[in-house]
């Protein structure tokens, strides 16, 4: 197996062996002016909602977010809004001549009122070649906003698709039938290029055996983004999540480097059963909080750190009083991880909803740490071939702390000059600490292997101490 050019340790994939050591969840950090879009104008008035996304725009050099935004009057009012920031951090919502909502001729309103639109997708498409076609959006809305759905063929709830050439014109007005089913959630798509293939995360109510009504995640896969494939079920929770007592609020997924990574919101209901055959469920409170799960082909996926919380809500009252849901997808840029979120600062029934943001230090979502700190940790991989190009270790390290690296051959033993004594002792706290090693003065890396183990698998042994290892790229 080849080495595909970056590790999170998020999973058991790749790693064959490890001693002392245990995956620790890294939470990111909350922006102190959080929450940085707030409801400034009439039809945000009950609240502005990430139930969307965010885009970086290389083009543009800025970043761009299309956003839920609903007014007092709620069925009337739920629209795609839009704003856009240089840093990430502070935004604008540019007023706009595209949507009028009653009086007010110039919005920030790209979508919507007459559609109702509900948990928007905006994605960049990968195909360039028509220009009409360089955003898409995916989004959930009722029958009964649009008069014309009988006569289609539609009942219930369902997912509509539109396009657009620059993110602010859409069409068709409201939207293009995709597939049926209740998404009242954000939705998440992600284009794999590898397969060719857009994959939708979306959710939908279903009944358990004992006809309690449950929230599960389907996935549904298109090559065009206008003809979906059957639902496969992908994910629902289980008894340690403390099913029945707790369901899936939202499933977000980002394809980082070619690994899945989905942040996973869970939130405790209280059970009802109307009738003997009618199952329901009563939100109450609804506090979210969120874990980490992970792919390698983004269908089967696999839980992180032992279901750790990786945006627990905020305790202490403020900004994530009731934890968070968070946009379509994570946006890296210059070394950092975004990851815009809702949350309220007050009381369920205060409403309030306004959008924050949290970010990572690049690749850091997981630590292999060692679990007692006074003994080495280890951490083998699986025998793999690498390009011939340096290896680089994102880790930190305590001032006491170190890394050191040996390599040996596919039946375990040591290769001669890349020992753990010859390893150059990694320290301190970088995002991409070169991996070496050193003879007679001499520094090198993995390229410098001797022949009779070039091109063959090998096995990468880490001896740790006092020290978090990220991920490992090359």
């Amino acid at each position: 197996m080849e080495f595909c050019g970056l590790e999170l340790f998020l999973d058991n994939q790749i790693v064959a062996y490890t001693h002392n050591m245990r995956r620790a969840v890294r939470q990111p950090d909350f922006h102190p002016q959080n929450p940085i879009v707030r409801r400034d104008h009439p039809w945000e008035s009950k609240h502005v909602c990430i139930y969307g996304s965010v885009l970086y725009d290389e083009q543009r050099g800025r970043f761009r977010m299309w956003y839920n935004a609903l007014g007092q009057d709620y069925y009337n009012q739920q629209v795609m809004a839009y704003a856009e920031s240089d840093n990430g951090f502070e935004w604008t919502k540019p007023m706009l001549d595209l949507r009028a909502i009653g009086d007010h001729k110039k919005t920030n309103v790209v979508m919507g009122p007459e559609c109702n639109l509900h948990g928007p997708c905006v994605i960049a498409n990968p195909d360039s070649s028509d220009p009409d076609r360089r955003y898409l959006l995916l989004f959930d809305t009722y029958d009964k906003w649009r008069p014309e759905a009988r006569s289609m063929g539609i009942s219930g709830r369902w997912v509509y698709a539109a396009e657009s050439p620059d993110g602010m014109h859409w069409s068709p007005d409201k939207g293009r039938p995709a597939f049926a089913g209740k998404a009242d959630s954000g939705q998440s798509v992600v284009w794999d290029p590898q397969a060719k293939m857009f994959r939708a995360y979306v959710r939908l109510t279903s009944r358990d055996a004992f006809g309690q009504r449950i929230r599960i995640w389907r996935l549904l896969e298109s090559e065009d983004f206008v003809h979906w494939q059957p639902p496969q079920e992908l994910l629902r929770c289980d008894e340690q999540d403390g099913y029945p007592d707790m369901q899936i609020q939202q499933l977000t997924v980002t394809r980082y480097d070619g690994i899945y990574i989905g942040l996973l919101s869970l939130f405790p209901i209280v059970q009802y059963v109307s009738t003997s055959t009618d199952g329901g469920l009563n939100e109450g409170p609804q506090i979210n909080e969120i874990q980490l799960i992970t792919s390698r082909d983004g269908i089967n996926f696999t839980r992180v750190a032992d279901r750790a919380l990786f945006m627990p809500h905020n305790d202490r009252g403020g900004f994530g009083t009731h934890g968070f849901r968070t946009a379509s997808q994570m946006v890296s840029h210059n070394d950092k991880v975004h990851i815009y979120c809702d949350g309220r600062a007050g009381t369920w029934d205060d409403g309030g909803m306004e959008i924050g943001v949290a970010t990572l230090p690049r690749d850091r979502f997981v630590a292999m740490t060692p679990q007692r700190l006074i003994e080495d940790g280890i951490v083998e991989l699986v025998p793999l071939t690498y390009p011939h190009r340096p290896l680089r270790l994102n880790a930190s390290t305590t001032a006491a702390g170190r890394v050191e690296i040996e390599l040996a051959d596919f039946e375990g033993t040591v290769i001669e000059g890349f020992d753990r004594d010859k390893s150059v002792t990694i320290t301190g706290d970088e995002l991409d600490h070169q991996i070496q090693w050193k003879s007679e003065g001499k520094t090198y890396g993995i390229e410098a292997l001797p022949s009779r183990v070039q091109g063959q698998p090998v096995r990468l042994r880490f001896w740790t101490r006092q020290a978090h290892l990220y991920a490992l790229r090359c």
